[in-house]
């Protein structure tokens, strides 16, 4: 929680601490400064022109873990996650919560490229502020996140302008797999659009994979054609085959890589899905060796079952050296591959 002595640096706070308690400054849940004055200190920053870079953090799955460990385990992730970030940033900035799961912070440090890389690269190292196991009693939650940043007024001079650059980076970083953060770069995304970015509608992905798979084509033709319009929506490149006697296929590469372990015992529903890949390496440390070589640093495997049934699994993987949090909008869509692929070849068999 921020102290008066510290927000007194500031003139904006110094100013408002004479008028306002400094309990109503801060966020009652995470002790972070409420919108409100985290939006009034930018504005004022910008007024007197000083240089600063203004970032937006989204949590990733956050609903989730509402969802499955409910709105009090959420309330004290989001409190411990709020108070690791105000430590993070320590006396270079000042930290406030946007609202729900997204924060908002300011960042005097340094505002070049490299300068802002290293500290966004150090928040990310595990045991920092993201990409850590977070135990809340029995239970244990890895904690990542998204983050997108502007520098003013490198980027825009203008506060609506700051917000509309780190809002679309913000939202790049979603449409890259999230854990990731994205520092605003003209020649990089100037013309990229937000609309785009955040365009995940699952019935469009379903209808031209579907159709794609149906054009006809061997197995390997269905799953290739199917899978374009799958890893154009869900930035996915590259997707392998694991057949009934453990053989590995790449599929976008149209080539057999040998024999492997099978993944049974990893599957969970019919879906393997891991937010590190010690376990597979554990269980699997051939397919695991494969994964290595290639440079994957997550992967998405889900069975291909029909009536009782198994044909194999499928095996997703993102962008190399990327580590991917599997949404469960992209899980869907992996299980629909694999139910369209089952249905074919159940239908070869009879």
């Amino acid at each position: 929680m921020y102290s008066a002595e510290y927000l007194a640096r500031y003139p904006f706070f110094r100013e408002l601490l004479e008028t306002t308690p400094l309990s109503v400054m801060h966020d009652s849940l995470t002790g972070l400064i409420a919108r409100p004055y985290i939006l009034r200190f930018i504005h004022a920053l910008i007024d007197d022109k000083t240089p600063f870079v203004m970032g937006i953090v989204d949590l990733d799955n956050f609903k989730s873990i509402n969802d499955n460990y409910g709105h009090r385990t959420g309330d004290r992730m989001l409190s411990t996650v709020a108070e690791d970030l105000r430590v993070f940033v320590g006396e270079d900035g000042v930290v406030g919560r946007f609202g729900g799961d997204e924060f908002l912070f300011v960042y005097f440090g340094c505002t070049d490229y490299d300068g802002i890389h290293a500290f966004l690269d150090e928040m990310y190292l595990p045991g920092r502020v993201f990409r850590k196991d977070l135990k809340f009693g029995e239970r244990t939650i890895f904690s990542t996140a998204t983050v997108g940043c502007a520098v003013y007024p490198t980027d825009a001079d203008s506060f609506d302008g700051l917000f509309a650059l780190s809002d679309k980076t913000l939202y790049r970083g979603k449409s890259k797999g999230r854990n990731c953060f994205i520092i605003y770069v003209p020649a990089k995304h100037e013309k990229l659009e937000i609309p785009t970015l955040a365009r995940r509608n699952l019935y469009d992905t379903f209808y031209r994979a579907a159709r794609a798979f149906d054009a006809g084509g061997d197995a390997g033709e269905r799953l290739r054609r199917g899978f374009a319009p799958i890893g154009e929506s869900m930035r996915m490149y590259r997707l392998f085959y694991i057949d009934t006697q453990n053989r590995l296929h790449d599929i976008t590469g149209k080539s057999e890589l040998g024999a492997v372990e099978s993944p049974d015992a990893l599957m969970r529903n019919g879906l393997f899905a891991p937010h590190s890949l010690e376990e597979l390496q554990s269980a699997c440390p051939v397919l695991s060796g494969h994964v290595s070589r290639m440079q994957f640093d997550s992967v998405m495997i889900c069975e291909v079952e029909k009536s009782g049934r198994r044909y194999g699994y499928l095996l997703f993987c993102p962008e190399v050296l990327t580590f991917r949090i599997w949404q469960e909008s992209e899980c869907a869509v992996a299980y629909f591959l694999c139910h369209l692929l089952a249905d074919y070849l159940e239908g070869c068999e009879k």
